[in-house]
Formats: structure tokens, sequence, C-alpha cells
């Protein structure tokens, strides 16, 4: 009975780290509109959370057609670090 509970939990911890962030864009959007999003929040700024966060948009641009996730990873990363960059 132990091992359910325990399973479950990891199973849960699994899910909770796919789960969007904030800071992500809303469901289904693509990823262009999102890397737009990124580019016209960091807009003038040319701070290091800026220009990472436009680097990060683009190498999720150039990853999209992997299929293998990564694109989502990098323009999370994007996205949170537009968000620290400021801007609109």
């Amino acid at each position: 009975m132990k091992s359910i509970f325990i399973a479950s939990g990891l199973f849960a911890a699994v899910l909770m780290s796919f789960a969007p962030s904030a800071s992500a864009g809303t469901f289904g959007d693509s990823m262009e509109e999102r890397a737009a999003a990124v580019r016209s929040q960091t807009e003038g700024l040319n701070n290091y959370h800026a220009y990472l966060a436009r680097e990060l948009a683009m190498i999720a641009g150039a990853e999209n057609s992997q299929h293998d996730g990564a694109d989502r990873v990098f323009m999370k990363m994007a996205e949170q670090e537009a968000a620290k960059a400021g801007g609109k």
C-alpha cells in the first residue's frame, strides 16, 4: 500500500514539472506567436535578461521542427527571462 502512495506522489511530481508557468503563453499559441510576444516585451531593452530572452526565443524557433520538446523548454526559459527584463 505504501508503494502505491509513493508511486502516485512521484507521478504527481512529474505532472507538475510539466505544468506551464504563469509567464508561459496561452494554450494554443504557436512558437512564432510566443517569440513575437517575447520580442515585443523586450523591445528597446538592452539589459542581460532582454538579450538572453531574445536569443532563447530564436533558439526555440530553430528547435521547433525537431519534435523533441526542446523548443518548449527554450521558449519557457525565454518567457521567464523576458519577465525578468522588465519592459512591457
